[in-house]
């Protein structure tokens, strides 16, 4: 099992001049631009196998403070893709999914909808294309879109609607996703 290990940690932070405080280390990417961003983290004592799969699952139910901001809930997942990619996980290595429900639901609207709902543009919508672009599942719980009274055409379209979020969380951990905790 290959493992990304303190030398090579320390020999790629150093090849990529990054000797400045954690605080001004943050970037987006490789694989999401918009969001995830992140701090290499040279000197890392808990190695990461490369060579194993990773499928991992996060549950979004809380929506953004204010609707003209990105919810920064989404922000975790892109950050574990970019992460995934800095420290040399292959991308066929990791499947990532979200699960939306609650007042969160709503963020998963086109830009119409959300701005009669809400008054501003959906801010999430790049940063969800953009994950949807990458792979990652985005599922809509079926209860949240009947109680908030989501009409399914102003769903953004790669948006998958589960019954609900239990039964996506069910069928996720059968197929081998782990709930993230973050």
């Amino acid at each position: 099992m290959r493992s990304l290990a303190f030398p090579f940690a320390l020999s790629f932070a150093l090849s990529v001049g990054l000797g400045t405080p954690a605080r001004a280390q943050q970037q987006a990417g490789p694989v999401i631009m918009k969001g995830g961003t992140h701090a290499p983290v040279p000197g890392a004592t808990f190695a990461v196998p490369v060579d194993l799969a990773y499928r991992v699952e996060w549950d979004i139910n809380v929506g953004s403070a204010k609707p003209d901001e990105v919810n920064d809930r989404y922000n975790v997942p892109a950050r574990f893709l970019n992460q995934a990619a800095a420290i040399g996980v292959p991308r066929a290595n990791v499947a990532v999914a979200i699960v939306v429900h609650g007042t969160a639901g709503e963020e998963m609207l086109n830009n119409e909808e959300y701005r009669a709902r809400k008054g501003v543009d959906n801010p999430n919508i790049p940063l969800l294309e953009e994950m949807s672009r990458a792979g990652v599942r985005i599922i809509l719980c079926g209860q949240t879109v009947a109680s908030r009274k989501m009409p399914r055409d102003r769903i953004l379209p790669f948006v998958q609607v589960a019954p609900s979020a239990a039964w996506a969380h069910a069928v996720l951990q059968r197929q081998g996703y782990t709930v993230n905790p973050f």
